[in-house]
């Protein structure tokens, strides 16, 4: 099927239904002109829809890239389709069928017969057109070559003469048929009026061309046996060449200054090599010089460069602007450092070709700019050669023969185009750094290291001594001359909002959340570090997980794949209830039957010995690494997700105690493998009070490795970055702000919680809880020491990793991404979290006070006490400078970690902001004091009568309080 882009818009309302499908928010802007809207959680819409005069509609996301897109363009990007491929895709979706009844694709007319007594098996034969016919002519001509007759307008037309005189120098003819004869029948394939078919004749072969045939391989055919390194044009240029060497003129005097007879030899201009017959036409009507060879990747000799060479001043080439173009073009530069290079405005890559192709070549660009604009591409042309021939002169000026001169332009245009420039870096003085990029892939360099490429090159290429001292001596290599390199601007986006791109040695893997495709390098235009390619081969395999979602809070989860090691590493260190299995539960069994169960079982999330409910709770453990891997992985900064995935132990320790050992840093350590970060040590508690803390953090890092966070480190200080800007203070040069966007995702781990947690903080972090089955066995609390090594005889992520095994964790990782956008934030199971979050609150000093104050062998649980005494009383025994507020916090933590009450309903005392206020006595002043009601237990003791809180008249005291309870409540509450 045939679909025009045109048609696609014509039946979805100008592209409207088909944006609304994929962005149903965009409905904002279709019923209220100019309203913003939504395509991804954020605080502030940043989409705007809006129509094009022609009817199409285009979305712009000021939250991206700001580009305005029409719905095949967004078809490409959330599908990861090519232009062709989005349009049958949506043509499919949208039941999309081409209204041009009349219209077919072109095609030629093939015929058969049986062979006649006259034809020879074997044999072509050839039916040429007398001229060319104006459809033929333009679609071989772009429109701004084509040769027209005086006149303007609708009245002009062809120079028919022009076009059949250029065409025959270089042997170009129209075909009507051509005839092949094989096994007794004449096969005859003819064009039409809408089919064309040309054909270059050599003599000895012919090369038949049809422009429009939808099969890439029938669109060239052979007769006759051609010489792969033949090169079309060459006679034509070797004519050209004759003609101006014979019209030469006597040299003026020689070099000893006497009269020459000897003529002055006399070049062509420039001989262009072209990339193709098509780009060659198109370059023959403008006054070049052209050849081409069979093919892009046809290799042009040296002999046949040293032929050219003698008959023109420049040789030049005009590369395609596709991978394959600029590939072959640079090998050939670099094997030919005199060959100069033509080079097309990138822009024509923003048109398509009549297939929906990006626009690539010298025809496309005939098409949409005029021949001036390619002279000028011409005359500044310039080679890989970095030096230039220069007389050389004694003292006295006499000449002593040739000698070499460095090219300050062709040595920065030689070392651009081996991937040398200058990129921007705020963490340099010059905000400025360099670097190299070989296929997309970019890595930072120095100066002394340019300098040394250059050297290796002469060197390697066996140059000689002379020229090598050229580059030794020159000035133009030194750092502050290099800064003339070009600062260029890479797309290292390699995220959006629902897809991530990973890069391999190999390959390329995009992920959204409706599937993982791989893709060859190449296909994907983004830049990467070097070090954010994984330098590993990668193989897709299956997946290694399933998870269901059974509730809101409820998780299941399949393990397809059992021997990956580091997905069975997390299973272990999500298993919660590792000691009732593995200790208690084979308490009755022998030796030997618990060493088969623990083997058996050894990386089982499921244990048989397990109940449901702590099955599912280890289950939602490993759900939760998995979703906050996936998270780490996906680079894409969404406003409405501004977490940091904060990974601490499960196991609650008393006054502070340090339960390390469990595996958390192997977990967020692993991000390291995928992006460029930055590794944190959180150790020291004064971390956060150094000035130059996030120096080497730029906009290209993309996460922060806070580890082994100490108890008393300033855990607020990052909050802010999470959900806001960074500034970066690096050590002898200027600060910088990182936007949102740009600033990376971070990471926590520690034995400890987070201190004066609250609730805006709290939604800043996701937690990620590891078990205790990986430790260190301290004072005999576990009956054995062990460690990941132990469970697999070798160190995770580590050098002896097989290929295999890395290949599983990548896989593993991958589908970790995979997983992430699909879902919402996905917690841990919050019990253990949640006391160790109130611990955090409290503070150790705290505590120990409250659990001997509010102790039940105090007597002031279940009873109304004054606030005011319980706070001079914590800080009269701590020393204190705790302010109220502050005391109330981690008074109500105590309370909740406890799993009391505070001011229960029940009491009917509390007024609209939960406190109770009375009128009382303390320390003979009588005035509105607080009072709280700690409630242990459910049930509803009642307080003796109070007076109405809306009035002043009875004070009340804590001892009349107490009196009127009678003894028997008093035993019953202790």
């Amino acid at each position: 099927m045939f679909i025009e882009q045109q048609e696609i818009f014509e039946k979805t309302d100008g592209g409207l239904n088909i944006i609304l499908d994929y962005y149903p928010e965009a409905r904002k802007a279709v019923e209220k002109r100019g309203a913003k809207f939504s395509i991804r959680p954020e605080k502030t819409p940043s989409c705007t829809l809006r129509q094009l005069k022609d009817g199409t509609y285009v979305l712009t996301d000021f939250g991206d890239d700001s580009k305005p897109k029409n719905a095949i363009h967004i078809c490409m990007e959330v599908e990861g389709k090519v232009f062709k491929e989005a349009i049958q895709f949506l043509a499919e979706k949208f039941k999309i069928v081409s209204t041009s009844t009349t219209y077919k694709a072109p095609e030629a007319v093939i015929t058969y017969r049986d062979t006649e007594a006259a034809d020879n098996e074997g044999e072509w034969g050839f039916k040429v057109r007398e001229k060319f016919s104006e459809f033929e002519v333009k679609t071989i001509l772009s429109k701004n070559v084509i040769p027209f007759l005086p006149g303007k307008g609708e009245d002009r037309q062809i120079d028919y003469e022009r076009v059949h005189k250029v065409f025959q120098k270089y042997h170009f003819y129209s075909l009507l048929s051509y005839s092949i004869i094989k096994d007794r029948k004449v096969t005859t394939i003819s064009a039409t009026d809408e089919y064309p078919i040309f054909m270059w004749d050599e003599g000895k072969f012919k090369k038949i061309y049809q422009p429009l045939a939808k099969d890439k391989g029938l669109r060239f055919m052979y007769y006759g046996k051609m010489d792969q390194e033949y090169l079309f044009g060459l006679d034509e240029c070797a004519r050209a060449f004759a003609e101006i060497e014979a019209a030469s003129e006597p040299e003026d005097q020689g070099e000893d200054g006497k009269p020459n007879d000897k003529k002055k030899p006399k070049k062509l201009p420039e001989i262009i090599y072209c990339t193709g017959g098509s780009d060659a036409m198109n370059l023959a009507f403008g006054g070049y010089q052209v050849c081409w060879g069979n093919s892009e990747t046809a290799k042009l000799t040296l002999s046949q460069f040293k032929s050219l060479h003698k008959k023109a001043d420049k040789v030049m080439q005009c590369p395609d602007l596709d991978q394959t173009g600029q590939r072959e073009g640079h090998r050939l530069s670099m094997e030919y450092l005199e060959l100069f290079s033509i080079e097309l405005p990138k822009e024509i890559l923003t048109f398509r070709d009549r297939r929906g192709n990006p626009c690539k070549d010298v025809r496309d660009f005939f098409n949409h700019f005029k021949f001036y604009n390619f002279k000028k591409l011409v005359d500044t042309a310039l080679p890989y050669r970095f030096w230039e021939p220069e007389p050389k002169f004694n003292r006295k000026g006499e000449y002593t023969g040739m000698g070499f001169a460095a090219d300050p332009v062709q040595l920065y245009n030689f070392l651009q185009k081996n991937g040398f420039y200058q990129f921007e870096n705020e963490g340099e003085k010059t905000g400025q750094m360099f670097i190299k990029i070989t296929d997309n892939v970019v890595d930072e360099t120095r100066s002394f290291s340019i300098k040394n490429w250059i050297h290796a090159y002469l060197r390697d290429n066996y140059y000689e001594k002379s020229l090598r001292n050229i580059f030794y001596k020159t000035p133009l290599l030194s750092e502050n001359s290099l800064s003339n390199l070009p600062v260029v601007e890479l797309d290292m986006n390699t995220s959006g909002p629902h897809h991530q791109l990973f890069f391999f040695n190999n390959k390329i893997i995009r992920v959204d959340h409706r599937e993982v495709k791989e893709f060859k390098l190449g296909q994907i235009q983004q830049h990467v570090w070097k070090e954010e390619v994984i330098d590993h081969h990668f193989k897709i395999q299956e997946p290694h997980f399933k998870v269901t979602q059974l509730g809101k809070k409820s998780w299941d989860i399949d393990i397809l794949k059992k021997d990956n090691k580091f997905l069975n590493y997390l299973i272990n260190t999500s298993r919660i209830h590792w000691r009732t299995e593995l200790e208690e539960g084979l308490d009755n069994l022998t030796e030997a039957e618990a060493d088969d169960y623990r083997a058996k079982h050894k990386f089982d999330i499921a244990g048989p010995k397990l109940d449901a409910d702590e099955i599912s709770e280890q289950k939602h453990h490993l759900v939760n690494k998995i979703y906050c891997l996936g998270y780490l992985l996906h680079r894409y900064k969404n406003a409405s997700r501004p977490w940091g995935v904060f990974a601490m132990d499960h196991r609650i320790g008393e006054d502070g105690e340090s339960n390390g050992g469990s595996g958390k840093s192997i977990a967020l350590n692993s991000i390291f493998k995928f992006m460029k970060s930055q590794y944190l040590s959180g150790r020291n508690p004064k971390l956060t009070d150094q000035p130059h803390i996030y120096e080497g953090i730029t906009k290209h890092t993309y996460f922060v490795l806070v580890d082994d966070c100490h108890q008393y480190l300033n855990f607020h200080f990052f909050f802010d970055v999470l959900t806001g800007k960074m500034k970066v203070n690096p050590k002898n040069t200027r600060q910088y702000t990182l936007d949102y966007h740009e600033v990376p995702k971070f990471g926590f781990t520690s034995n400890f919680t987070v201190r004066n947690l609250d609730s805006s903080a709290e939604r800043r972090l996701m937690y990620t809880v590891f078990s205790d089955y990986y430790h260190h066995s301290k004072d005999n609390f576990y009956r054995e020491h062990r460690t990941p090594e132990d469970d697999f005889g070798k160190k995770l992520l580590d050098d002896d990793f097989s290929q295999e095994e890395w290949n599983d964790f990548y896989n593993f990782m991958i589908q970790a991404c995979h997983f992430y956008l699909q879902y919402d934030k996905i917690e841990p199971p919050m019990s253990n979290v949640e006391k160790r979050n109130l611990l955090g609150l409290m503070g150790d000093e705290f505590k120990e006070w409250a659990d001997v104050y509010l102790s039940r062998e105090s007597g002031r649980l279940n009873r109304l006490e004054i606030k005011l005494e319980a706070f001079d009383d914590f800080k009269h025994n701590t020393k204190s400078q705790m302010k109220a507020n502050n005391f109330s916090i981690r008074m109500k933590a105590w309370v909740k970690f406890n799993n009391y009450l505070l001011n229960p309903d029940h009491l009917g005392l509390k007024n609209s902001d939960g406190r109770i206020l009375q009128k009382g006595d303390y320390m003979g002043s009588n005035k509105t004091l607080e009072y709280f009601w700690i409630q242990e237990g459910n049930d509803q003791i009642q307080p003796p009568s109070l007076p109405n809180q809306n009035t002043n008249v009875m004070p009340v005291t804590q001892t009349s309080i107490l009196d009127e309870l009678s003894d028997d409540q008093i035993v019953t509450n202790f």
